[in-house]
């Protein structure tokens, strides 16, 4: 039996990946703070726990002794939050876990990244080769540096591959769907770009892809951009998201620019007055929500042999069915 060890296992992403890994019989181990409530879970499902923090060298050590596939899911992935955080977690996380890799001799890294290190409000179009673009956003910009730490890992011997994907949506998902949710239910939404797109990939699909940037022999060394390539804009985004929680849509546009301005106007408010609440508008989701690109998944496909399991319209249903079995007033939990 095979192990693997997963980082950020507590989070969306990471607990999807956990029990997926489970199913596929291999052995899991999970870095986690200690005095996270998610480990006595873990444990419940037989995960190994370590505890320690993706910051902490010695501890990353620890967790990857032993392991066959590292799978790098942990990052600060907020559009808000103080910068030396982003900083801490995404970089310094990502060069203990890469180093920790390399010396135990692993037999793939799986980077996780996001499709934001690139620049799709510009480019029509996005693959791999398109070039970082850093937008002196913390989460981005961070991610990026991540990105080329793993680089440099792999060009030391370190077996890699990275994932970037898109907005991931699902049943557990705590950024995407609850928030806008919740923002739609108190008329707080509205429009700043006409079509812009919305490209998402459901969690189900986009764990397909994880274990085959781990197991494929093709997959070593490389990069995959990762979505379902449904067409869909914000609007309609919104409008869908609005029927599935009986409430009206948005219907207030604002000029793009009014846009960015307000959202710089309430971080540097949050920010002289030492507030850790989000802002109601942040430049990060002013840029993600302004996406024209077309995201060209045509490597995973062709390569891989990856394709979207899950359509649009069942991973839609099976969500907003998660979302309504809660209590709205958790909705928004950032």
């Amino acid at each position: 039996m095979e192990t693997v060890l997963v980082t950020g296992a507590s989070g969306f992403i990471g607990s999807h990946l956990v029990r997926r890994c489970l199913k596929e019989g291999y052995h899991v181990t999970a870095l986690v703070r200690r005095g996270n409530v998610v480990a006595s879970r873990l444990r419940a499902q037989g995960v190994t726990v370590v505890d320690g923090d993706i910051r902490d060298a010695g501890a990353v050590g620890r967790a990857v002794a032993g392991c066959d596939i590292v799978f790098h899911a942990a990052a600060m992935t907020s559009d808000w939050g103080d910068p030396q955080d982003f900083i801490d977690i995404n970089v310094g996380g990502t060069r203990n876990i890469a180093d920790a890799a390399l010396t135990h001799d692993v037999r793939r890294f799986v980077h996780l990244s996001s499709f934001q290190s690139f620049d799709h409000v510009r480019n029509e179009r996005v693959d791999e080769q398109t070039p970082y673009f850093i937008r002196n956003q913390s989460y981005p910009d961070t991610k990026i540096a991540a990105n080329r730490i793993v680089r440099g890992y792999a060009a030391k011997g370190l077996v890699t591959s990275m994932v970037y994907p898109v907005w991931v949506y699902g049943p557990e998902d705590r950024t995407l769907f609850p928030l806008i949710a919740d923002a739609i239910r108190k008329g707080l939404i509205f429009y700043w770009a006409r079509n812009a797109r919305m490209s998402l990939v459901y969690i189900d699909n986009l764990i397909d892809l994880l274990l085959l940037a781990a197991t494929h022999p093709g997959a070593a060394g490389e990069e995959f951009l990762c979505c379902d390539g449904e067409d869909l804009t914000f609007e309609a985004f919104c409008e869908r998201l609005a029927a599935g929680i009986h409430a009206p849509p948005p219907y207030i546009r604002i000029p793009l620019g009014a846009a960015y301005l307000l959202a710089s106007l309430m971080e540097t408010a949050g920010r002289l007055t030492g507030s850790e609440k989000r802002p109601m508008l942040t430049r990060q989701s002013v840029t993600i929500l302004t996406s024209r690109a077309l995201v060209d998944t045509s490597k995973a496909r062709n390569l891989l042999g990856w394709s979207p399991k899950v359509p649009m319209e069942e991973g839609f249903r099976k969500t907003l069915d998660w979302l309504n079995g809660i209590d709205p007033a958790k909705w928004k939990t950032k």
